[in-house]
């Protein structure tokens, strides 16, 4: 019984510790890597780009 617990025990907080990272570190990266990814096609010239009435950089539909 002690050894179900202790396991169950050790579940629930890496379970809850995975989530943290998942929520927390893993999504930065994520969107880190994106907006990498996205900047070098655009330096590349894979995809095109303007800017907008706010000066923001938009993507531009294949074909316009």
């Amino acid at each position: 019984m002690n050894t179900e617990l202790w396991l169950l025990a050790t579940a629930v907080i890496f379970t809850y510790v995975g989530k943290w990272m998942q929520s927390n570190v893993v999504r930065q990266d994520i969107n880190k890597l994106i907006e990498a990814t996205i900047d070098r096609l655009i330096e590349d010239g894979y995809v095109k780009t303007r800017l907008d009435e706010n000066g923001e950089v938009e993507l531009v539909k294949h074909g316009e």
